[in-house]
């Protein structure tokens, strides 16, 4: 037995299963042990009580026989008497045999079992025990009537012995079943430690198998998997924000660096220093800017706001919201068109729900070419409140749709226009926060960003 194999072994015998295994069988051999109690109490009291009775009613009979003919019934009913089964005897008072098979009289009146060896004569004698009924009769003689017990007791050894195979049976399957759940859940388990084995490593797409069998264990997959996938994404968006943040950084802060250098090799008048720091200035706002987004992204993705929930009325909020713009987007000759189904009644943050949709509309403001309009549209649907907001603008190509809701993500790979990157990110934090479905689709002509609220109140 090599070193793995008995690892194997140990860790089997120590497993929690082995021991439901074990406790199990003990719980089966006192089952067996209660019920071959009771089985053998029951069958064993039923047996002799028939016995008793088969007794009393022949003692009855030779009672009931006239004395002067007593000895001839009993000599007659011994001789007819199959072997092993009935035994009489008629004893005087001082216990001299009269009459019958028994040799001696029973040491007492009344019920007693006795030997058969020592009580009948070896004519009449097998192996075994009597049951023996003794009685006074009206003349001081004592009339004694007995049944042997062979076939009684043999019926209690066969219970005896099935009952004791059958509890061992009941052990053996019982540990078996121990021993066979305890290498099914063990080797379960195995998957799942190797998994998390492998995480621990580094390797975080490791996934743990999920059968068709659809127990607790596949269920306890499904949620390590999906909160695996979730710590993945996790992960994959920090290392993601970590390089974003440093290459979307870097260049206002070497901007500002090479402005600052500038300044202190060049200006040397006050107005000119005074435009310097006005410039700086406005690079260190952009920067304070992308970290607020960030920050406000990671507070909404951290799911406590859920607390914070409401019934918040959709159709007034968007009423507002375009309220708001309406002036925002006259003053750039363009059209904010709305078309807002009224009644609409969601659960969530107010703030944050707002947060979203102007984004979405500020998105549409600086990404479409002039005078161009946009569209905000809120419909009921079965089951849902559906809000789309549509542009007619360029659009975003299908392949870069899924892309573009992370963080720092622009289409404008010079990053010539202004902005972070995080817009449609925050959306996507809300949207998740919400558990709303949020999908890019084309505008025919622009982008069409359509919102599905799954749970309206």
């Amino acid at each position: 037995m090599n070193i793995r194999t008995k690892e194997q072994i140990s860790r089997l015998l120590h497993s929690a299963a082995f021991r439901l295994g074990v406790l199990q069988a003990a719980s089966f051999a006192f089952a067996a042990l209660v019920l071959f109690a009771i089985t053998w109490v029951s069958v064993s009291g039923y047996v002799t009580a028939q016995l008793r009775q088969e007794i009393s009613d022949e003692s009855s009979e030779m009672t009931a026989v006239p004395g002067s003919i007593r000895v001839a019934s009993i000599n007659k009913a011994v001789a007819h008497a199959q072997k092993g089964t009935f035994f009489y005897g008629l004893f005087s008072p001082r216990g001299d045999r009269i009459a019958g098979s028994l040799a001696k009289m029973p040491p007492s009146l009344g019920w007693t079992r006795l030997h058969e060896l020592r009580h009948i004569d070896s004519k009449h004698s097998v192996p075994g025990h009597l049951l023996i009924n003794s009685s006074r009769l009206e003349d001081g003689n004592i009339l004694a009537v007995a049944h042997g017990t062979l076939q009684a007791d043999q019926l209690n050894e066969l219970l005896l012995q099935s009952f004791i195979w059958a509890g061992l049976a009941a052990v053996v399957l019982a540990l078996a079943g121990g021993v066979l759940t305890a290498r099914s859940y063990l080797s379960k388990v195995e998957t799942i430690t190797q998994a998390a084995s492998n995480i621990v490593k580094g390797d975080l797409g490791t996934r743990i198998v999920v059968t068709d069998r659809d127990d607790e264990f596949d269920r306890l997959a499904r949620s390590l998997n999906r909160m695996l996938a979730r710590l993945q994404s996790l992960m994959e968006g920090m290392r993601q924000v970590s390089n974003d943040i440093a290459h979307d950084l870097r260049t206002p802060l070497t901007h500002l660096r090479h402005k600052l250098e500038a300044t202190t090799l060049q200006v040397t008048s006050v107005e000119g220093y005074r435009e310097s720091c006005t410039t700086a200035l406005a690079d260190v706002d952009h920067v304070l800017a992308t970290f607020a987004a960030l920050l406000r992204i990671a507070q909404i993705e951290n799911q406590k706001q859920q607390e914070n929930f409401t019934d918040v009325d959709l159709s007034g909020l968007l009423g507002v919201l375009v309220g708001d713009f309406a002036p925002v987007f006259e003053d750039q000759g363009r059209s904010l068109h709305a078309r807002i189904h009224p009644g609409a009644i969601v659960r969530g943050d107010a703030m944050l729900l707002t947060q979203m949709f102007a984004n979405l509309v500020e998105n549409a403001l600086h990404h479409t070419p002039p005078h161009t309009p946009v569209f905000l549209s809120l419909l009921p649907m079965p089951g849902c409140a559906r809000a789309i907001v549509r542009d007619t603008g360029p659009g975003i190509p299908k392949h870069e749709r899924e892309r573009v809701l992370q963080r720092f993500v622009r289409l404008d790979s010079s990053r010539s226009t202004p902005g972070s990157g995080l817009g449609l990110a925050l959306v996507t934090a809300v949207a998740q926060l919400h558990e709303i479905t949020v999908s890019l689709g084309d505008g025919e002509p622009g982008l069409a960003v359509q919102i599905d609220f799954q749970q309206p109140v």
